[in-house]
């Protein structure tokens, strides 16, 4: 069922009213012989007041029926206006053929300066009213609320959507616009249920933390191997930005999902769309109809975590490559190279007298520590490159291969995990056993061999993220070669997916050559099985 929007409703209800006012009140002078008004002039008048009501009429019939639309574009003002401006000029036409054709010999019959005359008495009259009706509303508003009412170009400026960035005053009045209804109800439910935080797990280690989760898996009949979940750990100690790519079917998704629900997180679902240009398509946009902001899942789970800060949120983008994820996502991949004090993204101008949130001052969303955003990636010929800005910025995660299934009747308790002690773990490990010089020695050895093989390079980056993932992975049960192995893989060696020079497959060879020498088959096999892959495809 469609909204009316009363601020609408009750304009054009005004104009309506004092349009007609001002018609009786001309006639009323044309009765008493005050201001005799000629045939002629009363037919265009008429026409030109009944071409108004109308405009009116259809413009507010229109606008119910889009404004809580959410596919409503911020062009819909225009498209309003025009289409109730070409319904009733048709309807204007309309009515000037059907009177040309009843009386076709004094049609166009008029003296100019009674027609203006009585033009502007009609036009002075609705001004006139409109001058009143906004000092008797300033007088009523003055009175009832004081000091706290905006003065009319400020109100002038919120009627028009420009909110001037100023900070909202800190009462509002009990009629202030509510730009964030859903919002507005979040912050209703945590005032009357205030949250409660997550307690510490005695003797949780992050051994324990993958153990029980894989055990949670096999319980649910999700089989993974070991170096992803350990992975999926590391990459939450190295970024807050993940993605899982690879075939379709192999549980990218659902990965994220029962990790949720193992630790009682908070876990948010947005299916990315092919169309999706910019932020606006992830975050909502201001309507200017509705007068309101399209609040869309991704917002609401943003600002949840910003209520429940120790529970881990994860905001999983699911398909994100069916779109350009350097397009909708640009401002994340941007801040989350800040300081996690300055996560912030400004969603439209702050109005000064809008009923705003209580976590977003400003109108600014604040990206909380607790979360983490998580993408899944398919790798066909219906989806876009993932380009080398979004790789280095984020954990790859790959999802190749199959784990053997077997079934398992034992049941695994959840447990709900604070965000705090995740982090302390992290931080811990890192502080008591940090990458290794030899580790380290041998990865930027291999590195400097891809360089001088393939003229490959990348920034500081990619090795801080080395120099976190390794440890994690270890103390999550793994190898350090294999967590090297992890990481050169998904980080270095796919820099030059998709070359086809004259000596790929020899230098690919070379390189093959090289890890073989310093590393056993198995400790990097997912190095070797990607450069297998890539000399298939020369072959």
């Amino acid at each position: 069922m469609q909204k009316i929007d009363l601020k609408l409703l009750i304009t054009a209800l005004k104009s309506i009213g004092f349009t007609v006012l001002a018609t009786l009140v001309l006639a009323t002078l044309h009765w008493t012989g005050a201001f005799p008004v000629e045939a002629g002039s009363w037919r265009f008048l008429l026409m030109l007041v009944g071409f108004f009501i109308v405009h009116w009429i259809v413009r507010v019939a229109l606008v119910t029926y889009q404004s809580d639309k959410a596919e409503a574009t911020r062009k819909s003002k225009a498209v309003m206006w025009g289409a109730a401006a070409a319904a009733t000029l048709l309807l204007f036409m309309l009515i000037f053929v059907l009177l040309y054709v009843i009386s076709p010999n004094d049609f166009f019959v008029v003296d100019p300066l009674n027609f203006f005359v009585g033009f502007a008495i009609i036009a002075g009259i609705i001004v006139l009213a409109h001058i009143i009706d906004y000092i008797v509303r300033i007088t009523i508003r003055t009175v009832k609320y004081g000091d706290q009412i905006p003065d009319y170009k400020e109100g002038q400026k919120i009627a028009n959507g420009d909110f001037g960035g100023q900070a909202a005053a800190a009462e509002k009045p009990e009629d202030a616009p509510v730009f964030f209804p859903d919002l507005l109800e979040m912050d209703a439910h945590y005032e009357e249920t205030p949250y409660t935080e997550p307690e510490e797990i005695e003797g949780l280690t992050l051994t324990r933390l993958v153990e029980g989760f894989n055990r949670y898996l096999e319980c649910n009949d999700m089989f993974y191997p070991m170096e992803a979940i350990r992975s999926f750990l590391a990459g939450l100690a190295c970024s807050h930005f993940l993605i899982l790519e690879g075939l379709s079917g192999t549980g990218k998704t659902s990965l994220p999902k029962y990790f949720a629900e193992y630790t009682r997180s908070n876990v948010c679902f947005t299916s990315v769309q092919a169309s999706w240009k910019d932020r606006s398509d992830i975050l909502g946009y201001y309507n200017d109809f509705a007068k309101k902001f399209v609040e869309t899942p991704f917002l609401r789970g943003l600002y949840r975590a910003n209520y429940e800060t120790k529970t881990i949120s994860m905001m999983v983008l699911d398909e994100m490559n069916l779109s350009r994820v350097e397009y909708y996502f640009a401002d994340f991949l941007s801040i989350l190279e800040l300081d996690a004090r300055q996560w912030n993204i400004p969603l439209m101008a702050v109005s000064t007298s809008g009923n705003l949130p209580a976590k977003l001052p400003d109108c600014t969303i604040h990206i909380p520590h607790n979360t983490w955003f998580i993408g899944t990636a398919n790798k066909d010929d219906s989806t876009f490159t993932i380009t080398d800005k979004v790789y280095d910025r984020a954990v790859v995660i790959d999802f190749s291969e199959r784990k053997e299934v077997v079934h398992v009747q034992r049941k695994e308790p959840r447990i709900r995990l604070n965000k705090d002690q995740l982090v302390s773990m992290f931080e811990r490990v890192l502080a008591e056993h940090p990458m290794e010089q030899r580790d380290y020695k041998k990865f930027s050895d291999l590195s400097s061999f891809m360089y001088d093989t393939f003229d490959v390079n990348f920034g500081n980056r990619i090795m801080n993220q080395v120099q976190v993932f390794v440890p994690i992975y270890v103390a999550c049960g793994g190898t350090a070669y294999k967590a090297l192995d992890l990481m050169f893989a998904r980080k270095v060696l796919r820099k030059i997916e998709g070359r086809f020079e004259e000596n790929l497959k020899q230098n690919l060879g070379k390189l093959e050559e090289y890890v073989k020498k310093e590393f056993t088959e198995k400790e990097f096999s997912a190095t070797l099985s990607t450069i297998a892959k890539m000399k298939r495809k020369l072959a």
